[in-house]
């Protein structure tokens, strides 16, 4: 029946595309989906209805080819023909290989259908099962009774498994393999298969929930503890870290219904702790971790965490260290799982200073804003050896520039940039400093000492574009006497060329176009990739007031490409719209930017409502 929907598919396929063609690719799923009668609602693509069937079928076919390897294997290696080592209940172990004595071993009693794994988490030496234990998960919709997750002996077997001390992600993949996993959490069931269009994520939303375990679990091992030495040691040392694995089986489980998914996820958590008597600790715990699994990932960014009131109201969030330390390793865990293009070091060191300035604050050593610029300014002249003139010289620099400077950036950041711009800070003409970022390869730490003009910030990065740059943050610092000191972290996406060479040519540039007021040229039209042109996002665009009342918050969804920033920026200077600082988070293939602007007009409905409907048609254009 399964090759009958796959040929069926492959039939299709050729006749929407006029030729032999046997991939889905992303530019006919939509249209093959809707000639196959797969309707879109509130909720779901047809595509991605028609992908869940897809993946359900291919799903069952690498069943079948596993369970025919195995076979092969059994009937050719010698030591699965020994009699093998009974552990009890009927089970043999025969090498790496658990077996049965008898295929029909939960005929009596449902609760059986879990010993497999039970044992496999008990015994360091099973890595696989048999055939004939394979076979006895066939047409289980019909072999068990309808009460089968309720029975008591079968959630005291399941809660062994998350429990145990190892087999847990292999024990988890194989029974969302077998199809067990949905026995026990029906609501489970609704995500296997489940495609995301989103641009992000790379897998069906049940592999990203078991490869999130994966990459949990791994924390547990000390053999992994060099790839991520903190989340190992954290791991190893949170009680019931079980706790963990319980809530990323349900982060996702809400997708596809409609809503905020981590509040549904939430609900079906307490469903589940009450049905297997978790105490109200546990169920407090793991219900916070689904509800909250992307608080850390936005706070750490989309806000400004080097200031203290972000810390203090995110502290007030999470409350106890305990959480803390769950909520950054799921955070982890998860970002990890969501597809090879989303994970990397600049994530990993904003996840991380979070941590630690939580930590801090709920471990009651949080400093206010005054004493930590007071501290950091007598850190970087204690570090910096400086004489009393060039100490001098720095206050008086340092004078112009309000606190943000100093709560934005750590005590080696400012020293690196008084050193560097000492000899240079009276100067009028624009200066240029560059150095790479330790432990993100590729990427490049570039700070602008200039005069403050117009169309400044669209001439900085319409000169990154340029050289092929891309823009991970971007700090803009304007002083009281209108010098201004921005500060960006980019990745060169080009190594053609030597990145010296590279960066010494794009600081002569920069100068030459920013202080000779050189015309901006147009925005670099990137190309888009097939994902992105099939699946492209909705824009979306959010202006409101900051907590201060004098400042707008402006956040940004849409569909990346090289050359986006630059061609916002085009849309500041129509508005006349000053940039007080730029928070760049690229997730995938998609934006998510947050600009902290001001222009007296916008607390105007009409005016606001202009500059997001022009910022939304130009994010709509696609390159040619």
């Amino acid at each position: 029946e399964d090759m009958k929907t796959l040929f069926w598919l492959r039939i299709h396929v050729h006749l929407l595309v006029n030729r032999h063609e046997d991939r889905l690719l992303f530019e006919i799923q939509e249209s093959l989906a809707k000639e196959l009668g797969f309707k879109a609602d509130a909720d779901r693509r047809a595509s991605e209805k028609l992908m869940q069937q897809y993946y359900a079928v291919a799903s069952s076919i690498e069943l079948l080819n596993d369970v025919i390897l195995q076979a092969l294997k059994e009937h050719f290696v010698s030591v699965t023909k020994q009699k093998g080592v009974s552990i009890g209940n009927g089970f043999l172990v025969k090498g790496d290989v658990l077996d049965t004595e008898n295929e029909n071993f939960y005929q009596n009693d449902p609760a059986m259908l879990l010993m497999p794994f039970v044992l496999a988490t008990e015994h360091r030496e099973i890595n696989k099962f048999s055939t004939t234990i394979h076979r006895a998960y066939g047409n289980l919709d019909k072999r068990i009774p309808d009460n089968f997750a309720s029975l008591d002996e079968v959630k005291s077997s399941f809660l062994k498994i998350l429990k145990a001390k190892k087999g847990v992600y292999h024990c988890l993949k194989e029974m969302n393999k077998l199809g067990i996993l949905s026995k026990l959490i029906p609501p489970f069931g609704r995500i296997v298969g489940q495609l995301q269009h989103d641009l992000f994520h790379a897998y069906t939303v049940d592999q990203h929930t078991i490869l999130a375990i994966s990459y949990l679990r791994r924390f547990t091992k000390s053999e992994n503890a060099h790839e991520m030495p903190l989340m190992t040691e954290l791991m190893m040392s949170l009680e019931d870290n079980w706790r963990l694995v319980a809530a990323l089986l349900f982060h996702d489980i809400g997708k596809g219904r409609g809503g905020d998914h981590s509040r549904i996820g939430a609900e079906e958590v307490k469903i589940f702790a009450k049905s297997y008597n978790l105490t109200p600790e546990e169920t407090d715990y793991i219900e916070f971790l689904v509800r909250e699994h992307l608080t850390m990932s936005r706070v750490a960014q989309k806000q400004d965490i080097s200031d203290p009131e972000v810390i203090k109201k995110f502290a007030e969030k999470v409350v106890s260290l305990d959480r803390l330390t769950g909520l950054y390793l799921i955070t982890v865990a998860d970002i990890r799982a969501t597809g090879p293009k989303v994970w990397n070091s600049w994530k990993a060191k904003l996840l991380e200073e979070l941590f630690y300035a939580t930590a801090n604050f709920l471990q009651g050593k949080s400093l206010s804003k005054t004493m930590l610029v007071n501290n950091r300014r007598e850190d970087v002249l204690k570090a910096g050896n400086f004489n009393a003139k060039e100490k001098e010289k720095l206050e008086q620099f340092w004078e112009d520039f309000d606190v943000g400077y100093f709560m934005r950036h750590s005590v080696d950041n400012i020293l690196w940039q008084s050193k560097e711009l000492l000899e240079h800070m009276d100067r009028k003409s624009s200066y240029v400093i560059y150095r790479p970022v330790k432990g993100l390869p590729n990427a490049y730490e570039v700070v602008v000492l200039t005069e403050d003009r117009n169309e400044l910030f669209a001439r900085i990065v319409s000169t990154f574009q340029s050289y092929r740059l891309s823009i991970l943050e971007a700090r803009i610092y304007t002083g009281k006497t209108g010098r201004v000191l921005d500060h960006f972290v980019v990745i060169d996406n080009n190594l053609n060329s030597s990145s010296e060479e590279k960066f010494e040519e794009l600081k002569a540039d920069l100068i030459n176009r920013l202080d000779n007021q050189l015309p901006l040229q147009p925005p670099i039209k990137g190309r888009l990739s097939r994902h992105s042109k099939n699946f492209p996002i909705t824009p979306e665009v959010q202006l409101r007031v900051d907590a201060g009342g004098s400042h707008y918050l402006l956040s940004v969804a849409a569909t990346d490409r090289l050359g986006i920033l630059a061609t916002i920026a085009r849309v500041f200077i129509e508005f006349k719209i000053n940039l007080i600082t730029a928070r760049i988070a690229t997730l995938g293939e998609r934006i998510e930017d947050v600009f902290v602007i001001e222009n007296p007009r916008l607390a105007d409905p009409q005016f606001a409502a202009e500059f997001e409907t022009a910022l939304l048609k130009i994010l709509e254009l696609r390159p040619s």
